[in-house]
């Protein structure tokens, strides 16, 4: 899997950063997973012709120390459908300012 990875948080860090997830993202059954959903405007013709198969949607998976942001768009009614696939170059840009962005906003110590 591709990914993005902050790490070496500290423990005062991750606290904030998962209050902040918890409180702004979409959760998912599995723990330490969220939900960050793409804007229409940055989807692919196809997720958009996929309309039905959205929210279209990146993981955000938090662990011991780090912070960990997929690089996979996900359908969110099927993995196997045309429009799931890894982020296009301005998906890529909007979540490594997603993540600056978060990091100066929580003042987390990278």
């Amino acid at each position: 899997m591709r990914s993005i990875v902050i790490d070496e948080l500290r423990p005062p860090d991750m606290e904030k950063l998962i209050s902040h997830l918890e409180a702004n993202l979409g959760s998912s059954s599995l723990p330490d997973v969220f939900w960050l959903q793409v804007p229409d405007e940055l989807l692919t013709p196809d997720q958009r012709e996929h309309a039905e198969c959205g929210p279209h949607r990146v993981a955000v998976v938090t662990e011991l120390d780090s912070m960990r942001l997929e690089l996979l768009v996900r359908s969110s009614q099927s993995l196997r459908c045309s429009c799931t696939g890894y982020v296009t170059s301005a998906q890529r840009d909007w979540l490594i300012n997603f993540m600056d962005d978060l990091i100066d906003q929580l003042q987390l110590q990278t």
